[in-house]
């Protein structure tokens, strides 16, 4: 049996267990997490939705976690699958599915998997992974969460497309509910994804070169540990500047690397250094305690112009940080 072959009884296996799993009684609703990263964007709705509907949590892995027991029922089914460098987009038709949620999206084939990934008629909603950020495709979804007035203002610059809903953004409830403040002298420093080509070696010293270079400031001109955040996207590929900044500072008692899903970090930190990260936002408006943040490189972003305090390369990088008492809030 060739891997396709493999591959389709997958499928048809996984399709029937869907089907084992869906209610004649109750709405059917799929939360779809294509990617491990988002699925604490959901916050505990889930487990709310569950007590009216019948929730089905669809995985590209098995993790064992906090999501895959929230629902009704947990299946695995990736929407891609890469064997001996050739790729294999799965998919099937699954009917009587309601609703789907997704909090992040793919984007593969020009969005025709965020389209029809296990239904072509029902209606999905996109939960976004910013405060500030408009993130997303609002052509492959019905609807959108909302989360600010600066998300909706920038949703609805685009004329078609999903309906926009300001109802929240569940992952901050829970960030305020799970709170609990246990300062440990601690900056994080979170930076956005790296988009490294591992083929480039001068790119991958340029990123390892100025992470080094700012942990190290960090060491020198302040008494604080820090720990390093890197997106769980460049975590869980080990790219190789994030490998050589865990090689450099393997040794050193004050720094550590966290690589923890979801906001625990939030406990721990007494401040949050970012460039552009929605993390910093999300931690500042939890704590009330401040994110500093700097401009390492160009960038496109339109961030920029949210970011009360952009600060430079160099020996400029948070100075500032030196005055800042761990007892200030922001109001």
């Amino acid at each position: 049996m060739n891997i396709q072959e493999q591959i389709n009884v997958f499928i048809t296996q996984a399709k029937s267990k869907i089907q084992s799993h869906l209610s004649n009684e109750k709405k059917n609703i799929l939360v779809i997490a294509y990617y491990p990263v988002y699925r604490k964007h959901f916050g505990d709705l889930i487990k709310k939705l569950k007590q009216d509907y019948n929730v089905i949590t669809i995985v590209d892995r098995i993790l064992n976690d906090e999501f895959e027991s929230s629902g009704n029922a947990n299946v695995l089914f990736p929407w891609r699958l890469v064997e001996n460098g050739e790729t294999y987009y799965l998919n099937a038709e699954i009917p009587n599915i309601d609703l789907i949620l997704t909090a992040d999206q793919v984007g593969y084939e020009e969005g025709r998997i965020d389209r029809e990934f296990l239904s072509k008629t029902a209606k999905r909603i996109y939960f976004p992974h910013s405060l500030i950020e408009a993130t997303g495709n609002p052509l492959v979804v019905d609807y959108i969460l909302s989360p600010t007035a600066i998300t909706t203002q920038t949703y609805k610059k685009n004329k078609k497309g999903a309906k926009i809903l300001n109802v929240g953004y569940p992952k901050f409830d829970k960030s305020l509910e799970e709170y609990r403040e246990t300062p440990l002298n601690t900056i994080t420093y979170a930076p956005l994804l790296r988009y490294v080509d591992e083929n480039n070696n001068v790119y991958v010293n340029l990123f390892a070169g100025y992470e080094n270079n700012l942990i190290e400031w960090l060491l020198e001109n302040t008494d604080y540990k820090v720990s390093y955040r890197a997106h769980p996207f460049n975590v869980c590929a080990n790219h190789g500047y994030y490998q050589l900044i865990k090689e450099n500072w393997h040794n050193e008692e004050r720094v550590s690397f966290d690589e923890a899903l979801g906001s625990g970090f939030y406990n721990f930190s007494d401040f949050v250094l970012s460039d552009y990260s929605s993390s910093a936002y999300t931690f500042a408006l939890t704590t009330l305690k401040p994110s500093f943040f700097y401009k390492p490189h160009k960038t496109n972003s339109n961030l920029e112009k949210y970011i009360p305090y952009v600060c430079g390369g160099g020996g400029q990088v948070c100075k500032d940080i030196k005055g800042i008492k761990r007892t200030d809030r922001f109001l």
